[in-house]
């Protein structure tokens, strides 16, 4: 029994290693170059550190319906949004959403238009 455990064990390890990259696998530089274009709301953020941290926020953000796209940039602490065509989120609901990932707002800015 105990040799079953170790092979369920070790399979179960490589197929993570596998999968890991594809798993945290994040925008090419011109998808995040586009979504910094595009983006109708650009949020200040503090406490950004690692990868871990876009993951954490990307994932919150990409739940709400009225997002289409979101990049978080590690240099500036900044999270880029893409609102859905004829969607809105409030200066509210972003700060919501930013404390629920686990972060803080320091500046929302929005595009003119």
């Amino acid at each position: 029994m105990s040799m079953i455990k170790t092979f369920f064990a070790a399979s179960m390890l490589a197929t993570l290693s596998l999968a890991a990259p594809a798993a945290f696998a994040g925008p090419t530089a011109e998808e995040a170059a586009q979504i910094k274009a595009d983006a109708n709301i650009t949020v200040g953020l503090n406490g950004l550190v690692c990868d871990f941290c876009s993951i954490a926020l990307n994932k919150t953000f990409k739940k709400h319906e009225a997002v289409a796209a979101t990049f978080v940039d590690l240099d500036t602490k900044s999270l880029s949004i893409v609102l859905k065509e004829g969607a809105n989120l409030t200066d509210p609901e972003v700060t919501k959403l930013v404390k629920k990932a686990g972060y803080s707002v320091t500046e929302i800015a929005r595009k003119a238009g």
